[in-house]
């Protein structure tokens, strides 16, 4: 996949994670501890935040005091209990992102993810491979609706491309195809099976679709809206 390469990065430089879970958490401003042990971290290191609630004010926190420092993605939501990974880039504060960089890192972040399940089940690791997957499905979906709800609207407002016979459409089209197939792989890691057959079909459409979204989709993003503009786009996408 277009990815590859920086994905095998991020798997090293994302293997330090501390957990902090906010439940335990007490004082007046719970989430000053999570900025404080933020700070703490280096590049390419991650904390991941246990709440029982989806934390719309610690990303508030975050997008105000730490703009342009950090990733923001979600593991786990619903059912009382929200996990979410924070990332620390090799950033300034305050500066402005492109959705050329934000939304192809999380490509990768969501490749490591599915390689992780895969190698679990391999291993014999039933139960973690099913985690593994959950986060990959949580984090492919999201990263489908906001594609299809922020960025490509956007996408089309500023090129006048139409939604029915632009660039956008061919996506759209073959997010339908990956939803089903994240199904069908999932319900078969339910039930102890090997969905190889169907992880490879993944792939291939996964990879062809990440390719033409970052080498063309996403550019022209960026060289369309300028950037400020995209910098604002990333912001609604984290909160999405």
């Amino acid at each position: 996949m277009v990815g590859r390469y920086r994905r095998e990065i991020s798997m090293r430089t994302l293997a330090a994670t501390r957990v902090i879970d906010a439940r335990e958490l007490e004082g007046p401003d719970p989430c000053q501890a999570v900025l404080g042990a933020f700070d703490l971290l280096a590049p390419g290191e991650a904390l991941v935040v246990v709440n029982d609630h989806a934390p719309v004010r610690l990303l508030q926190r975050l997008q105000a005091d730490r703009k342009g420092e950090f990733e923001w993605s979600p593991l786990e939501a619903g059912s009382g209990r929200f996990r979410t990974e924070i990332a620390r880039r090799d950033a300034r504060r305050e500066s402005l992102r492109g959705v050329s960089e934000a939304l192809a890192w999380d490509h990768d972040r969501l490749e490591a993810i599915e390689d992780r399940a895969f190698r679990l089940h391999a291993a014999g690791d039933a139960a973690g491979a099913r985690a593994a997957w959950a986060e990959f499905d949580l984090g492919l979906r999201r990263h489908i609706r906001f594609e299809e709800d922020i960025l490509f609207p956007a996408f089309e407002s500023v090129t006048g491309m139409p939604p029915e016979a632009g660039p956008t459409q061919v996506m759209r089209l073959e997010h339908l195809r990956i939803g089903k197939l994240l199904e069908a792989i999932g319900s078969v890691l339910q039930g102890g099976g090997a969905p190889l057959p169907l992880r490879a079909q993944l792939h291939q459409v996964l990879g062809e679709h990440n390719e033409k979204e970052e080498l063309v989709l996403y550019p022209m993003t960026d060289q369309s809206l300028g950037a400020a503009e995209s910098d604002a786009l990333v912001a609604r996408i984290q909160a999405s």
